[in-house]
């Protein structure tokens, strides 16, 4: 049997005391449900004036970046589709030279056959 002095049994139950502390607080620590318990923490009105000019300065900053790169694209587009209505309006031309072409034939209706002789052929 072993004999403990007062000294050693209070050292001991100190010992005690503080690593059930410890285990209790680590508990907490790692307890999901801690937080539950707790309000989230909210900004201040100047901390939110704060971070709402950053993102206006930054939306403001990325929509110039934006408009620069597409700047080239829109002059581009605007090329092509100038290209597109010169194009459109030559075939329109054409349509009406052949409207007349037909016409001065005697040919005023489209889908008619126009007989044509055969030149390849040797007499």
């Amino acid at each position: 049997m072993t004999t403990f002095t007062d000294d050693a049994l209070a050292a001991f139950r100190a010992h005690d005391r503080l690593m059930a502390e410890a285990r209790e607080q680590e508990q907490r620590d790692h307890d999901p449900n801690q937080d539950r318990d707790h309000e989230p923490e909210t900004f201040t009105d100047k901390q939110t004036d704060a971070i709402a000019h950053v993102i206006v300065a930054l939306r403001r900053e990325w929509r110039g970046e934006r408009d620069e790169a597409i700047a080239p694209l829109k002059a581009e587009i605007a090329e092509l589709r100038d290209g597109i209505a010169k194009k459109l309006d030559a075939v329109a031309e054409l349509r009406g030279k052949l409207d007349a072409v037909l016409t001065l034939l005697g040919q005023g209706e489209r889908g008619k056959v126009i007989d044509v002789p055969n030149w390849r052929r040797h007499a």
